[in-house]
């Protein structure tokens, strides 16, 4: 699957070669609301294709905001379409995630799916990212694999509120 056959209405590959996955409006606001997938760590490269792809959809951005330390040097500030774009670096910030900010200060935090990602994965976390109930950490998004089911470990069944009690460190006095 390419990622011209993502989620349609939620996904564009651009000819700037970005590769993004957005929730609908309506969507669950969760940790992130939707993913990208760049091919490279370079800023200015990369960048530029993922704010020309959002302009395309959800119109200009004026801040963009990123953990240097998963980039190279980056300029202060890009211009998209006319627009000129803010560019951000804050190591507070997880290096798999880019929040970006339109003019009505709406902000928006993708996933940053990392460039050397298969395919399979790549596409997977990308619509996993981009669906509507998705309430996912970017860790719990990129550690998954795709097509994986979770393996259904049993839990021990608890004889009575009091075994639990005397699990978790309590003691119970013995009647007598």
């Amino acid at each position: 699957m390419g990622p011209d056959q993502l989620n349609p209405g939620t996904a564009q590959a651009t000819s700037a070669g970005a590769c993004v996955a957005v929730k609908p409006e309506t969507g669950t606001r969760g940790f992130v609301d939707g993913a990208w997938w760049p091919r490279s760590v370079s800023p200015t490269t990369e960048f530029t294709a993922l704010l020309t792809a959002l302009a395309a959809t959800r119109g200009p951005m004026t801040r963009l905001a990123y953990n240097p330390a998963a980039w190279e040097p980056a300029p202060r500030k890009l211009r998209i379409e006319g627009h000129q774009v803010r560019l951000e670096g804050f190591h507070t910030l997880d290096q798999h995630t880019v929040s970006l900010t339109d003019p009505s200060g709406h902000r928006m935090v993708l996933l940053v799916i990392p460039a050397d990602t298969t395919e399979l994965r790549g596409n997977a976390v990308l619509m996993r990212a981009s669906e509507p109930d998705n309430v996912a950490t970017p860790r719990d998004l990129l550690a998954d694999a795709p097509n994986s089911v979770p393996a259904v470990v049993p839990q021990p069944t608890e004889a009575s509120p009091e075994a639990r009690w005397e699990t978790d460190g309590g003691h119970l006095l013995a009647v007598r």
